[in-house]
């Protein structure tokens, strides 16, 4: 077992300093040169044994930096070790005492005394061991024989490495050590430290200590009611229950003499341990003056005293308020972006009507006609011609100003039809395509829809080419705008050209219905409704257009069924 005394210990600046072991033979140990500040500093390190004898030749022994290794040491390393460190400004020397014991029991290292009734600590000083080799592991011995750690007087932590001694009787007095059995560079070792411990009977006198509080912050409401908890150890012997007090001070003034405190409860009891106290301290009433001053908790006795502070601060709630702030914030974006998902087109009309207002001519964008509207011709009056011809113009060209080009009544005879009908298109910005259940119905039943090209066409026939050179556009090109309107009921797309259908399935459909018997007006209920919509897809009314008779002001969807 390896033990180190240290006879004489001198600061590395002053020669001739000289350290005294004792050690067990057949452990591992170490002799360094000096400590480590100032080893930046150390050009060279020289180490010799019994003046001049260098260590060359000692078998175990070896020299690595300013350390001397014994791997492991024996009864022929008995003697005097001298280490020599040159620096720039000059030189320090070093000398060592080497007493290898070959017994099996070694020579305490340190004494430590305890008194009884109290909690002592034991070390394993070995840290450079245990750095050498993390996984080493440790055994606990007492006067050379296995530690009883079964009870619960005797307790082994791993944090540092020592052994933890509660409630100290005369039992527990003795030699520790702590054996390390470790690896090194393939090799097994073993490395010792041994303290005497002695347990004095007579318990000595001890400063109380305030355990609790040391440095509180507590958070109170001003005006609320609170109470403050304080303990101590009061020490231990024979009559330091009654030598022992506790009291408090608020800003430097006792309670007695302040309204509105009082120390409601005081205890002090007498354990194995020692004497323990608990003071309890009611304030009624928070007021300001106890606020951000220091309130102290004073544990006294005989032999001296010991203060725990602590001070109390109001409560801020500027975190609950912003909170409160963020979560109304979110509850208006969230309820402003639903009225705006809900209004969209009440507002999208309002913006358009006050954007003149505030806002510099647009540049023209040589368009001529705000929309094209076409439709499937048929013998007679069909739903979608009467709705194209008669009742979309009143009401967008009338009311709210908007040029239309209606296809059967701006063109043209002798024109040429594909010619015109695609340089109208290219100068329209919407087109708006009228069906109806009639519309469903191909011209040409055994041909697919998609090959109803407009080689031949009559007048009954040339929606279709409109129809194909606008949906041409809007889905090849992206460079007109598709608003379907269906009239008095659902359509049947199976028979309309795919590209309808694609459009329908994609953006939806605008519905209109015919109005109730009684009510001769197109825009009447629901169909206020339907012209909001239209208006809402139609491009921005051009200045000076008529004021549109006022709608009912209902959301715009449309419908996709």
């Amino acid at each position: 077992l390896i033990v180190t005394t240290t006879s004489s210990l001198c600061h590395p600046e002053h020669q001739g300093a000289v350290e005294v072991h004792h050690i067990s033979a057949g452990h591992f140990f170490q002799l360094k040169c000096s400590d480590d500040d100032d080893a930046e500093d150390r050009t060279t390190v020289t180490w010799s044994r019994g003046g001049n004898q260098t260590l060359n030749t000692t078998s175990g022994v070896e020299v690595r930096g300013e350390v001397l290794w014994f791997l492991p040491t024996h009864t022929s390393h008995n003697g005097h070790y001298t280490c020599e460190s040159k620096y720039p400004t000059g030189s320090w020397e070093m000398k060592f005492v080497l007493s290898v014991d070959p017994g099996p029991c070694p020579v305490p290292a340190e004494n430590r005394t305890v008194s009884q009734g109290m909690s002592e600590v034991v070390f394993c000083r070995q840290q450079d061991v245990l750095s050498l080799d993390p996984t080493a592991h440790i055994r606990w011995f007492k006067d050379c024989s296995p530690v009883d750690k079964h009870g619960e007087t005797i307790i082994e932590e791993d944090c540092p490495k020592r052994l933890r001694l509660v409630n100290a009787t005369e039992s527990h007095a003795g030699v520790y050590t702590c054996l390390v059995e470790f690896s090194l560079q393939g090799r097994n070792y073993t490395a010792t430290h041994s303290t005497q411990l002695k347990v004095n009977k007579e318990k000595v006198p001890l400063k109380p200590q305030v355990t609790y509080p040391r440095k509180e912050t507590f958070t109170v409401e001003p005006g609320s009611r609170v109470e403050l908890v304080c303990s101590a150890f009061l020490g231990v012997g024979e009559g330091t229950e009654s030598e022992s007090s506790m009291f408090w001070t608020v800003d430097g003034r006792h309670t007695d003499h302040i309204e509105q405190l009082n120390v409601t409860k005081t205890t002090i009891l007498s354990r194995s341990s020692g004497v323990y106290g608990r003071s309890t301290l009611s304030i009624y009433e928070v007021r300001p003056e106890f606020l951000n001053v220091t309130i102290s908790c004073i544990a006294r006795n005989a032999v001296g005293r010991d203060i725990g502070f602590l001070w109390l601060q109001p409560a801020n709630h500027s975190g609950f308020y912003t909170c409160l702030c963020l979560c109304l914030a979110f509850s208006m974006v969230v309820l402003g972006v639903a009225m705006c998902c809900l209004f969209k087109v009440d507002l999208v009309l309002a913006y358009r009507r006050l954007l003149p207002l505030v806002s510099k001519k647009r540049a023209p964008d040589g368009k001529l006609y705000d929309a094209y509207v076409s439709y499937v011709h048929g013998d007679g009056l069909s739903k979608a011609e009467m709705f194209a011809l008669q009742v979309l113009p009143e009401v967008l060209e009338r009311r709210y100003g908007y040029t239309l080009f209606v296809s059967g009544r701006d063109d043209l005879p002798g024109e040429a039809i594909h010619d015109v009908t695609s340089e109208t298109m290219r100068r329209s910005r919407r087109l708006i395509i009228i069906l109806s259940a009639q519309s469903a119905s191909p011209l040409h039943p055994k041909m697919d829809p998609e090959d109803q090209l407009p080689l031949h066409q009559s007048l009954q026939d040339r929606p279709s080419y409109d129809q194909q050179i606008g949906l041409y556009d809007a889905l090849i090109q992206n460079g007109l705008q598709v608003v379907l309107v269906e009239i008095d009921g659902k359509v049947d797309y199976t028979s309309l050209p795919k590209s309808l259908h694609y459009i329908r399935r994609k953006q939806g459909a605008l519905r209109w219905r015919r109005p109730s018997s009684g009510k001769s007006s197109s825009t009447a209920s629901p169909n206020g409704h339907f012209w909001k919509c239209l208006r809402y897809h139609m491009p921005f009314k051009p200045k000076g257009a008529l004021k549109p008779q006022p709608t009912p002001g209902i959301n715009c969807s449309i419908e996709l069924y």
